[in-house]
Protein backbone atom coordinates (compact mmCIF):
# COMPACT_ATOMS: atom_id res chain seq x y z
CA UNK A 1 0.00 0.00 0.00
CA UNK A 2 2.97 2.04 1.19
CA UNK A 3 4.69 1.56 -2.01
CA UNK A 4 1.55 2.29 -4.21
CA UNK A 5 0.51 5.22 -2.51
CA UNK A 6 4.41 6.14 -2.90
CA UNK A 7 4.54 5.66 -6.89
CA UNK A 8 1.25 7.06 -7.34
CA UNK A 9 2.13 10.58 -5.18
CA UNK A 10 5.37 10.20 -7.44
CA UNK A 11 3.71 10.00 -10.55
CA UNK A 12 0.99 13.03 -9.45
CA UNK A 13 3.68 15.42 -8.79
CA UNK A 14 5.66 14.78 -11.85
CA UNK A 15 2.44 15.17 -13.81
CA UNK A 16 1.72 18.69 -11.76
CA UNK A 17 5.80 19.94 -12.28
CA UNK A 18 5.31 18.87 -16.23
CA UNK A 19 2.00 21.02 -16.44
CA UNK A 20 3.95 23.70 -14.38
CA UNK A 21 6.75 23.29 -16.54
CA UNK A 22 4.62 23.77 -19.72
CA UNK A 23 2.81 26.81 -18.47
CA UNK A 24 6.26 28.29 -18.17
CA UNK A 25 7.13 27.59 -21.60
CA UNK A 26 4.04 28.97 -23.21
CA UNK A 27 4.37 32.40 -20.96
CA UNK A 28 7.53 32.54 -22.26
CA UNK A 29 6.84 31.66 -25.84
CA UNK A 30 4.10 34.12 -25.57
CA UNK A 31 5.89 36.68 -24.28
CA UNK A 32 9.13 36.24 -26.86
CA UNK A 33 6.09 36.30 -29.20
CA UNK A 34 4.77 39.45 -28.51
CA UNK A 35 8.24 41.10 -27.91
CA UNK A 36 9.03 39.97 -31.95
CA UNK A 37 5.79 41.67 -33.01
CA UNK A 38 6.64 44.64 -30.54
CA UNK A 39 10.08 44.65 -32.22
CA UNK A 40 7.97 44.46 -35.65
CA UNK A 41 5.91 47.63 -34.98
CA UNK A 42 8.63 49.78 -33.86
CA UNK A 43 10.26 49.30 -37.13
CA UNK A 44 7.80 50.89 -39.17
CA UNK A 45 7.43 55.07 -39.57
CA UNK A 46 3.69 54.60 -39.63
CA UNK A 47 3.22 54.22 -36.02
CA UNK A 48 5.89 56.16 -35.01
CA UNK A 49 3.67 59.18 -33.29
CA UNK A 50 1.35 56.64 -31.57
CA UNK A 51 2.70 55.97 -27.68
CA UNK A 52 4.43 53.09 -26.31
CA UNK A 53 1.31 51.46 -25.07
CA UNK A 54 -0.23 52.16 -27.92
CA UNK A 55 2.60 50.10 -30.32
CA UNK A 56 2.03 47.28 -27.73
CA UNK A 57 -1.51 47.33 -28.44
CA UNK A 58 -0.95 46.84 -32.30
CA UNK A 59 1.61 44.50 -31.19
CA UNK A 60 -1.20 42.54 -29.45
CA UNK A 61 -3.04 42.43 -32.56
CA UNK A 62 -0.33 41.26 -35.50
CA UNK A 63 0.00 37.86 -37.01
CA UNK A 64 3.33 37.17 -37.87
CA UNK A 65 4.20 34.67 -41.31
CA UNK A 66 6.95 32.77 -41.86
CA UNK A 67 7.93 33.16 -45.35
CA UNK A 68 10.73 30.96 -47.49
CA UNK A 69 12.48 31.96 -50.95
CA UNK A 70 9.99 31.68 -53.64
CA UNK A 71 6.95 31.91 -51.72
CA UNK A 72 4.13 34.68 -52.00
CA UNK A 73 3.50 37.05 -49.40
CA UNK A 74 0.47 37.96 -51.42
CA UNK A 75 -1.02 37.62 -54.74
CA UNK A 76 -3.85 39.98 -57.24
CA UNK A 77 -7.47 39.53 -55.74
CA UNK A 78 -6.15 38.81 -52.26
CA UNK A 79 -8.15 40.44 -49.51
CA UNK A 80 -6.39 43.91 -48.22
CA UNK A 81 -3.93 43.45 -45.42
CA UNK A 82 -1.02 45.97 -43.64
CA UNK A 83 2.40 43.77 -44.51
CA UNK A 84 5.20 44.78 -41.99
CA UNK A 85 8.53 43.24 -43.61
CA UNK A 86 10.22 42.38 -40.16
CA UNK A 87 13.04 40.46 -41.56
CA UNK A 88 14.13 39.85 -45.53
CA UNK A 89 13.30 41.05 -48.21
CA UNK A 90 9.94 41.17 -50.89
CA UNK A 91 9.44 42.18 -53.91
CA UNK A 92 6.07 43.96 -55.50
CA UNK A 93 5.51 43.29 -59.12
CA UNK A 94 2.78 42.99 -61.59
CA UNK A 95 2.60 41.37 -64.67
CA UNK A 96 0.95 43.08 -67.66
CA UNK A 97 -1.35 41.93 -70.54
CA UNK A 98 1.76 40.73 -72.30
CA UNK A 99 3.38 38.59 -69.45
CA UNK A 100 6.09 40.84 -68.87
CA UNK A 101 6.64 41.39 -65.20
CA UNK A 102 7.09 44.97 -64.00
CA UNK A 103 8.86 45.18 -60.62
CA UNK A 104 7.50 48.05 -58.31
CA UNK A 105 9.72 48.16 -55.59
CA UNK A 106 11.72 45.72 -53.05
CA UNK A 107 10.68 45.63 -49.55
CA UNK A 108 13.37 45.90 -46.43
CA UNK A 109 12.52 45.35 -43.02
CA UNK A 110 10.68 48.18 -41.82
CA UNK A 111 8.98 48.66 -45.29
CA UNK A 112 5.23 47.92 -45.48
CA UNK A 113 2.61 47.01 -48.21
CA UNK A 114 -0.96 46.98 -48.64
CA UNK A 115 -2.04 50.80 -47.60
CA UNK A 116 -3.48 52.09 -51.29
CA UNK A 117 -5.57 48.51 -51.14
CA UNK A 118 -6.86 49.54 -47.54
CA UNK A 119 -7.52 52.64 -48.25
CA UNK A 120 -9.79 52.37 -51.37
CA UNK A 121 -11.09 48.88 -50.36
CA UNK A 122 -10.12 47.37 -53.43
CA UNK A 123 -8.69 43.54 -53.80
CA UNK A 124 -5.11 43.28 -53.99
CA UNK A 125 -3.84 44.12 -57.91
CA UNK A 126 -0.16 42.90 -57.74
CA UNK A 127 2.05 40.12 -56.44
CA UNK A 128 4.35 39.80 -53.72
CA UNK A 129 7.82 37.28 -53.61
CA UNK A 130 10.06 36.82 -51.03
CA UNK A 131 13.72 36.99 -52.22
CA UNK A 132 15.31 35.71 -49.12
CA UNK A 133 13.46 34.05 -45.73
CA UNK A 134 10.98 36.76 -44.46
CA UNK A 135 9.61 37.54 -41.57
CA UNK A 136 6.06 39.62 -42.19
CA UNK A 137 3.75 40.96 -39.45
CA UNK A 138 0.43 41.40 -40.98
CA UNK A 139 -2.32 43.36 -39.45
CA UNK A 140 -6.05 42.42 -41.42
CA UNK A 141 -8.20 45.30 -43.20
CA UNK A 142 -10.84 45.25 -40.06
CA UNK A 143 -7.86 46.26 -37.46
CA UNK A 144 -6.49 48.63 -39.40
CA UNK A 145 -9.75 49.79 -39.86
CA UNK A 146 -10.55 50.06 -36.09
CA UNK A 147 -7.13 51.23 -35.71
CA UNK A 148 -7.12 54.56 -38.09
CA UNK A 149 -10.85 55.32 -36.61
CA UNK A 150 -8.82 55.87 -32.99
CA UNK A 151 -5.80 56.98 -34.01
CA UNK A 152 -5.77 59.72 -36.58
CA UNK A 153 -2.46 60.49 -37.08
CA UNK A 154 -1.67 56.96 -38.19
CA UNK A 155 -4.24 57.41 -40.79
CA UNK A 156 -2.38 61.05 -41.39
CA UNK A 157 1.04 58.89 -42.19
CA UNK A 158 -0.54 56.14 -44.25
CA UNK A 159 -2.12 58.91 -46.88
CA UNK A 160 1.59 60.80 -46.50
CA UNK A 161 2.73 57.06 -47.44
CA UNK A 162 0.34 56.77 -50.66
CA UNK A 163 1.06 59.96 -51.86
CA UNK A 164 5.05 60.01 -51.43
CA UNK A 165 4.57 56.48 -53.45
CA UNK A 166 2.30 58.19 -55.86
CA UNK A 167 4.91 60.80 -56.64
CA UNK A 168 7.91 58.01 -57.30
CA UNK A 169 5.40 56.13 -59.58
CA UNK A 170 4.93 58.91 -61.44
CA UNK A 171 8.42 59.88 -61.46
CA UNK A 172 9.51 56.91 -62.46
CA UNK A 173 6.65 57.05 -65.35
CA UNK A 174 8.33 60.54 -66.71
CA UNK A 175 11.46 58.69 -66.07
CA UNK A 176 11.19 55.95 -68.39
CA UNK A 177 9.27 57.89 -71.29
CA UNK A 178 11.73 60.72 -70.99
CA UNK A 179 14.76 60.63 -69.94
CA UNK A 180 17.90 57.51 -71.43
CA UNK A 181 18.69 54.76 -69.74
CA UNK A 182 21.88 55.91 -68.76
CA UNK A 183 20.74 58.68 -66.91
CA UNK A 184 17.63 56.47 -65.01
CA UNK A 185 20.71 54.15 -64.22
CA UNK A 186 23.01 56.50 -62.60
CA UNK A 187 20.22 58.25 -60.86
CA UNK A 188 19.57 54.82 -59.55
CA UNK A 189 22.54 53.85 -58.49
CA UNK A 190 23.42 57.30 -56.53
CA UNK A 191 19.90 56.89 -54.78
CA UNK A 192 21.01 52.91 -53.21
CA UNK A 193 24.35 54.40 -52.72
CA UNK A 194 22.15 57.14 -50.43
CA UNK A 195 19.90 54.86 -49.17
CA UNK A 196 22.61 52.98 -48.00
CA UNK A 197 24.39 55.21 -46.35
CA UNK A 198 28.08 53.88 -48.40
CA UNK A 199 29.69 53.69 -51.72
CA UNK A 200 29.05 50.55 -51.37
CA UNK A 201 26.11 48.18 -51.98
CA UNK A 202 24.52 45.33 -53.40
CA UNK A 203 22.11 45.41 -55.94
CA UNK A 204 18.66 44.66 -53.98
CA UNK A 205 17.53 42.52 -56.49
CA UNK A 206 18.67 40.52 -59.92
CA UNK A 207 20.07 42.44 -62.75
CA UNK A 208 16.71 41.01 -64.64
CA UNK A 209 14.59 42.87 -61.93
CA UNK A 210 16.37 46.06 -62.16
CA UNK A 211 16.05 46.08 -66.07
CA UNK A 212 12.44 45.59 -65.92
CA UNK A 213 12.20 48.52 -62.67
CA UNK A 214 14.45 51.25 -65.23
CA UNK A 215 12.41 50.08 -68.59
CA UNK A 216 15.04 48.48 -70.25
CA UNK A 217 16.25 44.81 -71.14
CA UNK A 218 19.10 43.12 -69.06
CA UNK A 219 21.30 43.22 -72.11
CA UNK A 220 20.89 46.80 -72.18
CA UNK A 221 21.19 46.92 -68.70
CA UNK A 222 24.58 45.15 -68.80
CA UNK A 223 25.57 47.32 -71.63
CA UNK A 224 25.29 50.90 -69.29
CA UNK A 225 26.91 48.76 -66.15
CA UNK A 226 30.12 48.28 -68.19
CA UNK A 227 30.17 51.13 -69.86
CA UNK A 228 30.14 52.87 -66.60
CA UNK A 229 32.94 50.65 -64.93
CA UNK A 230 35.11 51.31 -68.22
CA UNK A 231 34.97 54.94 -67.56
CA UNK A 232 36.04 54.45 -63.95
CA UNK A 233 32.69 55.58 -62.02
CA UNK A 234 31.96 52.40 -60.25
CA UNK A 235 33.20 48.43 -59.78
CA UNK A 236 31.21 45.73 -60.35
CA UNK A 237 31.78 42.91 -58.15
CA UNK A 238 30.91 39.17 -57.35
CA UNK A 239 27.32 39.13 -55.73
CA UNK A 240 25.77 42.04 -57.55
CA UNK A 241 28.74 44.00 -55.36
CA UNK A 242 28.66 47.64 -56.24
CA UNK A 243 30.99 50.18 -55.87
CA UNK A 244 30.82 54.04 -56.88
CA UNK A 245 34.52 55.14 -57.10
CA UNK A 246 33.88 58.44 -58.51
CA UNK A 247 30.21 59.60 -57.01
CA UNK A 248 30.86 63.20 -58.43
CA UNK A 249 31.87 61.96 -61.81
CA UNK A 250 28.48 59.86 -62.00
CA UNK A 251 26.75 62.62 -60.78
CA UNK A 252 28.01 64.63 -64.21
CA UNK A 253 27.76 61.81 -66.40
CA UNK A 254 23.79 61.08 -64.96
CA UNK A 255 23.04 64.56 -65.60
CA UNK A 256 24.87 64.66 -69.12
CA UNK A 257 22.96 61.48 -70.10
Amino acid sequence: MEAGFWCAHQTATSHREQQGRERVNSTHTSHESHDHRLACVNLVPLFADLSAEDRRSVADIAMTRHYERGEQVHRPGDRPALQIVHRGRVKVHRIGDSGAEQLLRILFPGDFHGETSLLTGRPVDSWAEVLEPAEVCVLDADQVERLLRERPEVAMRMLSSVSARLADAEQQLSSITGASVARRLGEHLLELAEKAESATFRLPSTKKDLASYLGTTPETLSRRLGALQDAGLIRLGAGNLVEIRDPTGLRTATAEA
